[in-house]
């Protein structure tokens, strides 16, 4: 499956400008580069002052994906332009967590509630099968 890329552009009343890309499908080494043309063209064109992300719609993320967001949240801070990522499914939103970009990117969730929904599992010893306490940093 492609990614499916769309831009929604809404002009608020204190002069700022907002952009929404809602994306649908992967997002990997093969279609990172269109996402990265897409928010280069907003971010000349559109002059905005918010871009937020919609990755609801993402079936499959890899590095490649998760590294044009992080890229392009660092491009645009450097332009004076907010980048938020919003409405991860419960898989993206613990990979965002994991590899430690979800407050970077900003990320927001009507299932936040559920980001902890899939505990670690403490560790069992090998000799016992007892459980012993997951060390804590």
């Amino acid at each position: 499956m492609a990614l499916s890329i769309t831009t929604h552009v809404q002009d608020e009343d204190d002069g700022g400008r907002n952009v929404l890309i809602t994306l649908k499908g992967e997002m990997d080494c093969a279609t990172a580069p269109d996402l990265r043309q897409v928010i280069t063209d907003v971010l000349i064109n559109e002059q905005p002052s918010l871009i937020t992300i919609d990755v609801a719609g993402i079936t499959v993320l890899d590095s490649t994906g998760i590294g044009t967001l992080v890229v392009a949240y660092r491009i645009a801070r450097d332009v004076g332009v907010r980048l938020v990522v919003r409405n991860p499914n419960r898989f993206v939103s613990r990979l965002f967590r994991v590899i430690g970009v979800a407050e970077l990117l900003g990320v927001t969730s009507s299932e936040d509630s559920d980001a902890d929904a899939w505990p670690v599992p403490p560790q069992r010893s090998r000799l016992t099968g007892l459980r012993r306490p997951v060390p804590t940093p």
